[in-house]
């Protein structure tokens, strides 16, 4: 049966835009294809019914923009007063059209594709407080190989006397999460929504059905998903994505998402997730960037044995720097020369250890934001500056030492001082007597622990294993912070630590080249 639309082809109802068909029609208005008087293609959408709710869930979406969200361009009024929502068009199908033609669920590895595109999308949202609360493959679109969800501003009507508005279509009741029969609603719904979506993907069916939307509903709060119509892999996956307890599922669409792509890994050769970053960051070749942190085409690898190893190659190259950076810069006896290798060494492999041990928790959490990175690096950097700053002979202001002179906090054990080291090329300290030794190595170590992006150097998949970049930019932090914040005594031995710890981060971290894409790769626009 044809919908019968309120507006035909060829009638302007809002100003500037011109209605070309009917494209839908739901709980809450009409949706238009129609073309703008400079002949750009839209989706225009009237409000017909619960007019103050879909507004406020708008404005609220209205300048967010990510490459696997439908854009939403403006809200407008018509002659007649009617409210009009302008967004973009999208020319591919919904993926519950796509589903409808594959009743027995699609390959794991397009599923894990389009999953991908979801999880960015949702992620995105979920980061700028935003939760979607209506995730069903309806609003799911598939267009020249990229996913775009929509319906994400329009604010759900459940609660109170109305809750039947929303419950009353069994489509939707497939995949609402056990909580929000009592009216929790937080991104856990949208894990669990995303769970239902990927069960049907791989099966062709969702988890619980019934005749009636009670029936559903019930199953979802009393029933375990039959986990057997799915692939054996993903089951564990599913098993957590769909748990009634809320915080035993993911904590975070990301956390899904790189857990089904690591499944897909595992059991197939490499292939290309063609979706954008998380933090939807333009790609500079045009192409789309893969998922960020998802290791694709590799399971995942032993983090405790990597860490491993690169700790030890961390212990000889801050071994072979130190000796070859104290024999370069000091002058002095061999005692001398001796305990300034040992503490550029010890405070070079506490550094590397550090940032290679948060870069290890940090491939495993990459929804983290980078100023998150920065902080956490700057808290890490002041206990390296505490270590360092008993290492040269400064006696710490501990609780249970008694009656510290303020005088002692400068130790005579800094025995490179007393022999004048550095030589002409490390010249130019000053005598630094505006900030107590403690400010000033703290300040030292948590600035340059926080300026650089260390979890860069590193990256799995950086350019190369060692970057002339990342060493120049620390050269420079390095000389500019020793100038402004250290004597000329400990300047120079600070100066080349952090030299020597981006040089050891980079050449003990693990490192591989991305995979290529593959000439037959698999595409979105086959299925």
């Amino acid at each position: 049966m044809l919908m019968k639309f309120t507006y035909s082809c060829g009638q302007k109802p809002l100003d500037g835009y011109e209605v070309k068909r009917g494209v839908g029609r739901g709980g809450f208005g009409e949706v238009y294809f129609g073309l703008s008087e400079g002949g750009k293609e839209v989706a225009l959408k009237v409000i017909q019914s619960h007019l103050e709710i879909e507004l406020r869930g708008i404005q609220q979406c209205l300048n967010l923009k990510h490459a696997n969200l439908v854009h939403l361009y403006d809200i407008r009024t018509d002659a007649k007063g009617d409210r009009w929502l302008v967004m973009e068009y999208v020319a591919g199908e919904s993926l519950n059209t796509i589903l409808a033609r594959h009743p027995n669920g699609v390959a794991p590895e397009l599923a894990c594709q389009w999953f991908q595109g979801l999880a960015a999308a949702i992620h995105y949202l979920h980061d700028h407080g935003i939760v979607h609360r209506d995730l069903k493959p309806a609003n799911i679109f598939l267009e020249a190989g990229s996913v775009k969800v929509g319906d994400y501003g329009l604010c759900k009507f459940i609660g109170g006397s109305q809750r039947l508005g929303q419950t009353q279509s069994v489509g939707t009741v497939h995949y609402m999460a056990p909580e929000i029969s009592t009216g929790n609603y937080n991104r856990q719904i949208d894990v669990y929504a995303a769970g239902v979506i990927l069960y049907e993907m791989l099966s062709g069916h969702v988890p619980f059905e019934g005749e009636t939307a009670g029936e559903i509903l019930m199953k979802h709060l009393t029933s375990p998903p039959d986990l057997t119509k799915v692939p054996g892999e993903f089951r564990p996956v599913l098993d957590t994505a769909l748990a009634k307890n809320p915080a035993q599922r993911f904590q975070t669409i990301a956390e899904m998402g790189r857990r089904v792509a690591a499944v897909v890994a595992k059991k197939a050769e490499p292939i290309e997730i063609p979706i954008r970053v998380l933090d939807a960051a333009p790609s500079l070749n045009g192409k789309a960037d893969v998922l960020e942190g998802i290791p694709i085409g590799h399971p995942p690898r032993p983090r405790l044995l990597e860490l491993s190893n690169s700790l030890l190659l961390a212990i000889i190259l801050s071994g072979v720097f130190a000796f070859a950076w104290t024999i370069l810069t000091q002058r002095g006896d061999w005692r001398t020369l001796r305990q300034a290798t040992g503490t550029t060494f010890f405070i070079t492999l506490l550094s590397s250890a550090a940032v290679l041990v948060a870069a290890k928790v940090w491939s495993a959490r990459q929804s983290d934001e980078s100023w998150h990175r920065r902080i956490t690096l700057m808290c890490l950097g002041f206990c390296v500056g505490i270590v360092a700053l008993w290492f040269d002979g400064f006696q710490l202001p501990w609780p249970m030492t008694e009656d510290p002179n303020p005088d002692a906090l400068r130790s005579v054990a800094n025995v490179g001082a007393q022999a004048g080291r550095g030589p002409s090329f490390l010249g130019g300290y000053r005598d630094n007597q505006t900030l107590p030794p403690m400010a000033a190595y703290l300040s030292y170590f948590g600035l340059m622990f926080l300026v650089l992006r260390w979890w860069k150097m590193a990256e799995l998949y950086r350019p190369a294993r060692f970057r002339v970049g990342s060493l120049i930019a620390a050269v420079f932090w390095a000389f500019v912070l020793s100038h402004l914040l250290l004597e000329s005594t400990n300047g120079p031995e600070a100066f080349g630590i952090m030299i020597l710890t981006a040089a050891v981060v980079q050449l003990a971290s693990p490192w591989q080249e991305r995979p290529v894409q593959r000439s037959k790769r698999l595409r979105l626009k086959l299925a």
